[in-house]
């Protein structure tokens, strides 16, 4: 047998705080504190006996832990949790509470022996830790966002529209629903930007970029910059005539921009070509061809005096 001098020592001498409670007792008092508890709660034993060790909690009570404990101390079994605890001087603190049943030896349960262990510093850091990982979350998908925006306009890039019209192009194959491409490039801007300089240029591509982007009216649909002076826009489910129409919006437009150009040979403001195609699952052709068969509408358009409109219809591959 160990002499009860070391024992009382050792739970004295423990880092951790130890309580027990008298489970014989209407609402279960605590009849025993050793001076880690003392430390870490700041309360004295004189403070802490007699009282039911929810004291601790002082009015944060809706903490689910609480539940477990009770059940535990209900069915008289072994419990962990983590929960907020309060000092004396209203100072809160994490406590890592063991709570283990004694019990009689003929099975009663008689006691509890509580183990509180101040774990602050690592509910900090798994704190911190997590934020630090929403935060690194969050820059991630400001970066992805970035990385598919174009820089200049703020419209999406080459990158994005290569991947969007893939998925655009399945869905519309599921679904048998229409699919228009539209490529739309401003007509001798290198004469533009020569003559009024980079700065009017990437104004002009600004404009330009936002006029577009306002004859939108679906989520669905988007437009991207393709590259330099050219722009691609994706709308699904219209018919060849709606794309013809809306093709034409889109030149008169730009065109009622009235942004001067006084280098153009063909007239005296900003003006588009415009080549677009309309695809339909029937008609069984590859993604790449959609997009080679509009660009050959815009290189129609281009050759054709400019400032004009030109469709293609999408041919059956074998």
């Amino acid at each position: 047998m160990i002499d009860s001098t070391i024992i009382k020592q050792a739970v004295n001498d423990s880092r951790d705080g130890i309580s027990i409670a008298d489970m014989r007792q209407d609402d279960f008092p605590l009849i025993f504190v050793n001076a880690a508890f003392e430390r870490l709660t700041g309360y004295t034993a004189v403070d802490a006996l007699g009282k039911n060790c929810r004291f601790l909690c002082g009015n944060d009570r809706n903490q689910p832990e609480l539940a477990l404990i009770r059940g535990a101390l209900f069915n008289g079994e072994f419990c962990l949790v983590t929960l907020r605890n309060y000092r004396k001087d209203g100072s809160m603190f994490w406590n890592e509470l063991s709570l283990s049943p004694v019990h009689d030896q003929s099975g009663a349960l008689t006691h509890f022996i509580g183990m509180q262990r101040d774990v602050s510093s690592r509910i900090l850091l798994i704190h911190r830790l997590r934020q630090q990982k929403e935060e690194l979350q969050s820059d991630n998908e400001h970066l992805r966002i970035l990385n598919n925006l174009d820089p200049l306009t703020g419209i999406f890039n080459r990158r994005y529209f290569d991947n969007q019209h893939k998925i655009q192009w399945n869905i519309a194959l599921r679904s048998h629903l229409s699919l228009s491409l539209f490529i739309v490039d401003i007509d001798y801007f290198k004469q533009y930007n020569d003559f009024y300089g980079h700065l009017h240029g990437d104004e002009c591509i600004r404009t330009v970029a936002k006029t577009l982007g306002s004859c939108l009216r679906r989520a669905s649909d988007f437009v991207a910059r393709y590259g330099g002076e050219e722009f691609v826009i994706l709308v699904c489910n219209i018919t060849e005539l709606q794309s013809d129409v809306f093709a034409e919006q889109l030149r008169l437009r730009i065109e009622s921009l009235n942004i001067a150009h006084a280098k153009s040979p063909i007239t005296d403001c900003i003006t588009v070509s415009i080549g677009y195609c309309t695809f339909t699952p029937q008609l069984g052709m590859s993604s790449r061809d959609f997009v080679a068969t509009a660009d050959e509408a815009l290189y129609t358009a281009k050759s054709s005096g400019r400032n004009c409109v030109i469709s293609r219809r999408c041919e059956t591959q074998t």
